[in-house]
């Protein structure tokens, strides 16, 4: 029976590992210097070589001619080992050896010396499945193991080994392959079989594969067993569970030019080759995020080869990334991953990806910032009519001194351009012009309000005591003459040690000053929130609720509703 070309293509020596080449240095620059590791976690997604790795290692370890980094191949324990049966090298599945007594089992027999080689080496697969008990038992003996004995752990979740286990093993991440390493392989072993191909004909197995090379050897060996003698790149492409390059390319072409008939045609056209649409949606972002990277940062800013893209895709990306629009790729992107997250693998999976691809085809885009610019430029300079002065607020017997001192109509008033008309409408602006600074203007109380006089007070214990000072009240009238063409005077007084300002019982009574925004606030909040309470408490449910089980509501709780 013909050997299965993963199996037949195994390295086996250190300089055959494809694409783990650190790793490999590392390990037989280990055993040259005489400083082996006892314990060595090999991690990575499947099929990159973690139990090849671990095996390359056991054999350079027992090798009749070892320790040595470059196994001859040739002796008894170098084929046994190859071949899975060497006695002193015991594979171990952690997925179905999980338990406590397991290990223990194992933990027992370390203590016996080798057979025929040097060292007796535990390779265990999958060592993440195995229980934490199971883990705690293997501590002291990975913490000092005896001179003879070897772990070897492979895993495809490290994240998922305790720590105490993690300390006490040297770790190897192990890389996922570029599709030009893979590619490279394949042909390789094509040239070795004696088998023609296509020219990129074997990049969509590399695709497929995602990095892993044992899932491209066994692709590679599903288009072998069909193909008539050479392999084509639509015969490749008929064995993956990809959608063909171009379709792909042209979903994005639409969905950047918001052509709503095309990507209807393409998507039927994709449903028509059994694609997987997760797969397809999958492939559509990658791509989207190749475009963007390409548009934003150029070609020189990447490594090409990690992008998977040959000459002609390159060029039709940089194409498509000059025809969209600001941001669009990036909404593109994100809008394609809501979408992913929404297929399930159902027949309605069509209908979610061409729901998506509508909503973005009606999408008006985002507005032109520059014209943002020129709109709020203009806002900001257009002169507000002329307005009635609003009655001042109730105010205390200093401050009606001074209003009747100050004149009616003064000139002051006349050059007023711009000025609102409300002291909230002042502390509004104010706040969107100076944010930090608002909080001083709102914890302050105002008395009087009008273009030719602001009078406030506040309280020493507040954010705004900072307005006593001199200094702030002239850069403050500076602000408001810039902000509003302010000519008046402004008035800051400290509030009387003895007024309650937290609990305003009647804000119309000549001994208490008018409330500040921020304590209007507040009061209008906690009116809100007794409004809420009040009628959750006497909704008809509540009181349905309370008759049937005999209780009582004890409190009524209010989130999130300002």
């Amino acid at each position: 029976m013909t050997q299965p070309l993963a199996r037949k293509y195994r390295p086996q020596t250190f300089n055959q590992l494809v694409g783990q080449d650190t790793t490999a240095q590392a390990l037989a620059n280990a055993i040259r210097m005489g400083r082996t590791p006892q314990a060595v976690i090999f991690s990575g997604v499947r099929g990159v070589g973690k139990t090849t790795t671990a095996r390359l290692y056991a054999k350079a370890l027992n090798c009749e001619s070892g320790p040595t980094p470059s196994p001859c191949g040739e002796c008894e324990s170098c084929h046994a080992i190859s071949a899975g049966n060497h006695e002193d090298v015991l594979e171990i599945d952690g997925a179905s050896n999980t338990s406590v007594d397991d290990v223990r089992l194992l933990r027992d027999s370390i203590g016996y010396v080798p057979q025929r080689s040097k060292y007796k080496i535990y390779l265990i697969d999958e060592v993440h499945m195995l229980s934490q008990s199971a883990f705690n038992a293997l501590l002291k003996t990975l913490e000092e193991p005896p001179a003879h004995v070897v772990f070897l752990f492979a895993t495809t979740e490290l994240q998922k080994i305790p720590q105490t286990i993690l300390s006490r093993c040297q770790v190897f991440l192990l890389q996922k392959m570029t599709s030009a390493t893979v590619v490279s392989r394949l042909e390789e072993i094509l040239r070795l079989e004696g088998i023609p191909h296509e020219p990129g004909s074997l990049r969509p197995i590399a695709r497929e594969a995602r990095g892993s090379m044992r899932d491209a050897l066994t692709l590679l060996d599903q288009a072998i067993a069909i193909s008539n003698g050479k392999l084509t790149a639509a015969l490749c492409e008929g064995i993956t569970a990809q959608a063909p390059r171009e379709l792909i390319t042209t979903l994005l072409r639409a969905l950047v030019a918001k052509d709503s008939k095309l990507l209807v045609a393409t998507i039927d056209q994709i449903e028509q080759t059994g694609t997987d649409l997760m797969s397809v949606v999958e492939d559509l972002a990658q791509l989207t995020r190749h475009t963007f990277v390409i548009r934003d940062l150029g070609c020189d800013a990447l490594d090409l080869a990690q992008l998977d893209l040959d000459a002609g895709e390159l060029q039709e990306l940089e194409k498509i990334g000059k025809s969209a629009a600001n941001f669009d790729l990036n909404r593109i992107f994100r809008t394609l991953v809501r979408c992913r997250q929404d297929l399930d693998g159902s027949p309605l999976d069509r209908c979610i990806l061409e729901n998506y691809a509508f909503e973005w085809c009606l999408d008006p885009g985002l507005p032109d910032l520059q014209q943002l610019r020129q709109t709020a430029q203009l806002v900001q300079t257009t002169q507000v009519p002329a307005q009635p002065m609003a009655a001042p607020v109730a105010q205390s017997p200093a401050a009606q001194v001074l209003v009747a001192s100050a004149p009616v109509a003064s000139e002051t008033a006349k050059k007023i351009k711009v000025f609102p008309a409300t002291w909230h409408d002042l502390v509004a602006i104010w706040r969107h012009h100076r944010p930090l600074q608002a909080g001083k203007l709102e914890d302050a109380h105002p008395h009087v309000y009008s273009p030719e006089l602001i009078s406030l007070t506040v309280l020493e214990s507040s954010f705004a005591r900072c307005l006593l000072n001199p200094d702030e009240q002239a850069r403050l009238k500076q602000s408001f003459s810039d902000l509003f063409g302010f000519q008046g005077r402004i008035v800051i007084e400290k509030a009387q040690p003895q007024t309650n300002f937290t609990a305003i019982a009647d804000t119309t009574a000549a001994a208490s000053p008018p409330e500040s925004l921020a304590q209007k606030s507040e009061r209008e909040t906690l009116q809100r929130h007794d409004a809420l309470r009040q009628a959750a408490v006497n909704h008809q449910t509540t009181r349905d609720v309370l008759e049937v089980f005999g209780g009582k509501v004890e409190n009524v709780r209010i989130k999130n509703i300002d």
